[in-house]
């Protein structure tokens, strides 16, 4: 794996690439999910167990019969992990370990990162500011949404932040979207009503919210450009 080297504090122009995956990767086919973290696939020889590091749903990528890219994990319980699964003619990254990396490219160099705030730890600091970082896969009629499945963690997070910035520090949070055709993003109110909740008390309170879009060709991961957010009756506000 190569991270490009073009961080800097607020963004970077679109079409940057940001990620090299140089590693091998290869295709396989989706036979069954026993649980959140477990994918059996069959790669053309052989059927072979794969760890999934998203504890997202992601109900509309990994089902049986869809693709996903595999690379060998040393050390990893299944020795295999997944990469990334197909949606159309989309490459979409699954799994969470290539979040933070992504994010330091919009982040000053110095920036520290999982930094202890009483129990939690929030992903990065610099100076005086907190962020968090999440990622989402989940598109519904062109809108990217999260979470896709109920998050305590991230209700815990936001109300971390707002706690925070109550308290004079700075405070925001950057969602990572790995799906090139979205047009917007907001909060799965469907999924996660309280997370909704807080995510909009955070904008209410002035809270930067930065929601970023990205695409992966199979080793290339691009940088597409912030997309807007929407409230819960669709209209833009940030």
């Amino acid at each position: 794996m190569v991270l490009i080297n073009t961080a800097i504090f607020n963004d970077i122009p679109a079409g940057t690439v940001v990620m090299d995956m140089d590693f091998p990767m290869a295709e396989a086919r989706i036979i069954d999910r026993p649980n959140r973290f477990l994918v059996v696939a069959h790669n053309g020889k052989e059927e072979i167990r794969c760890h999934l590091h998203d504890p997202g749903r992601l109900k509309e990528l990994i089902y049986p019969g869809n693709t996903v890219l595999i690379r060998q994990q040393a050390g990893a319980k299944t020795g295999y992990s997944v990469t990334a699964a197909r949606a159309g003619s989309q490459w979409v990254i699954t799994d969470t370990r290539f979040h933070h990396p992504i994010a330091r490219h919009f982040l000053p160099p110095d920036v520290r990162s999982e930094v202890r705030v009483g129990n939690h730890r929030i992903d990065f600091m610099y100076g005086d500011t907190y962020l968090e970082v999440k990622g989402g896969t989940l598109l519904e009629n062109g809108i990217a949404v999260f979470p896709d499945a109920p998050t305590t963690r991230g209700r815990d997070h936001l109300r971390l932040l707002l706690q925070l910035m109550l308290q004079g520090y700075g405070a925001e949070l950057m969602v990572l979207m790995f799906r090139r055709d979205a047009t917007a993003f907001m909060p799965n109110s469907r999924t996660d009503p309280d997370f909704s909740r807080e995510f909009y008390r955070c904008l209410d309170a002035g809270m930067p919210v930065r929601v970023l879009k990205f695409a992966f060709d199979g080793l290339h991961v691009t940088y597409c450009g912030r997309i807007p957010v929407l409230d819960e009756h669709g209209n833009r506000i940030h």
